[in-house]
């Protein structure tokens, strides 16, 4: 809901304001003035130092603007502001916030998905639901993409921003004699997340499909989320081990090596489960007691059944022109074997940051139709 003139009084007791029942610091409503003086009109950065501000600044009046749902404010150092009731009211939580990102929902096999055409995502309202599908599932599916080689470069730039790794700017997924990675053979792979053990960990993987003449290498998805959630029912022991044993992951390939330490499980803020890390042929569990140790594999067996149980799994064919999205940091990942002798099948995969998809979402949620990431210059 919106707030209004008559949920506003001052506070006596901090010199700020009660909004909704909500009591706001005076140095937080004084940090949040957008006067023209007081912020960069392209930047919007702010041209004061807040930590400069008074310490024991406080609010001498409040009155209603004459313009629309504002309140015009008087602080103590006699810097005058109007403030937009709806906007506070969205950053306090007493309205919903547009620009707010979906949260995430964990789900098993028995999740009912859509598949997006690339060919409608100029609509904004389509757009908007693919990222809001992605944000709530951890991955989202388009098909009818362009399948030119490298193609994936546009179609993943209209998201974010590349995210370069030792394995290029985009990579092949084909079988190959002497294969420096499991992924480019035809056996099948197991659920897990990739490369663990860079920091920070690639956050967003795309598969774009350019030719598949093979039967089987179906994708298998699987929700960390819900797995974290099972393992934690089945027992809290093994839950809490998962989040707590820094674990060493380490790749050495041709080209450098990498490595890095941390949990199976992170959780953010929010106590949301928002980092998978599992690679069990890249892992090296530190050398522990006994004890912790027979608990921890058993936790990390037991992550192991459930990302594999296909109770957990949705499995899906890669088509020419059918492009994955995915959360490589809440998501399991992995494929079917198939025959690499019965035809050829070639994917390209890359990766962004985070930051790209919730990037785009706000832009939508306050009505710029331009659906694609623009470079500053």
């Amino acid at each position: 809901m919106a707030a209004t003139w008559n949920q506003v009084t001052m506070d006596a007791s901090t010199g700020g304001l009660n909004i909704g029942g909500k009591v706001l610091h005076p140095l937080w409503l004084r940090e949040r003035v957008i006067e023209p003086d007081a912020l960069d009109p392209i930047s919007h950065q702010r041209l004061y130092e807040p930590a400069e501000l008074r310490p024991d600044i406080s609010i001498k009046t409040i009155k209603s603007s004459d313009n629309g749902p504002n309140l015009d404010v008087e602080f103590s150092d006699g810097y005058k502001a109007v403030f937009n009731l709806n906007k506070l009211a969205c950053e306090i939580g007493l309205a919903d916030n547009p620009e707010n990102i979906p949260q995430p929902k964990s789900w098993k096999t028995s999740l009912e998905f859509k598949r997006f055409s690339w060919n409608k995502l100029d609509d904004p309202t389509e757009m908007k639901d693919l990222l809001t599908a992605y944000f709530e599932n951890a991955f989202c599916i388009m098909d009818d993409t362009p399948t030119d080689r490298d193609s994936l470069i546009d179609h993943a730039e209209r998201f974010g921003f590349l995210r370069t790794t030792n394995f290029g700017a985009i990579f092949n997924v084909e079988t190959k004699p002497a294969a420096t990675d499991l992924a480019y053979t035809d056996v099948a792979l197991a659920s897990h997340t990739d490369n663990p053990y860079r920091l920070p960990v690639p956050s967003i993987q795309y598969l774009h499909c350019l030719a598949n003449e093979v039967s089987g290498g179906l994708s298998t998805l699987v929700d960390g989320m819900a797995v974290a959630e099972a393992i934690a029912d089945e027992n809290q022991a093994w839950g809490d081990i998962l989040e707590k044993v820094p674990v060493r992951f380490r790749y050495e390939g041709p080209t450098g090596i990498y490595e890095d330490m941390a949990p199976l499980i992170a959780r953010d803020y929010r106590g949301f489960v928002n980092h998978i890390r599992f690679s069990p042929r890249l892992d090296f569990v530190p050398a522990l007691d006994p004890d912790t140790l027979s608990l921890f594999y058993a936790a990390r067996r037991r992550m192991h059944e459930l990302a594999n149980d296909l109770a957990f799994q949705i499995q899906f064919p890669f088509k020419p022109g059918t492009l994955l999205m995915m959360n490589n940091y809440r998501l399991f990942h992995g494929r079917t074997a198939f025959n690499g002798q019965q035809g050829y099948r070639h994917l390209q995969g890359c990766y962004i940051d985070h930051d790209g998809p919730q990037c785009l979402y706000r832009l939508l949620a306050t009505g710029d139709t331009d659906t694609h990431i623009k470079r500053e210059t």
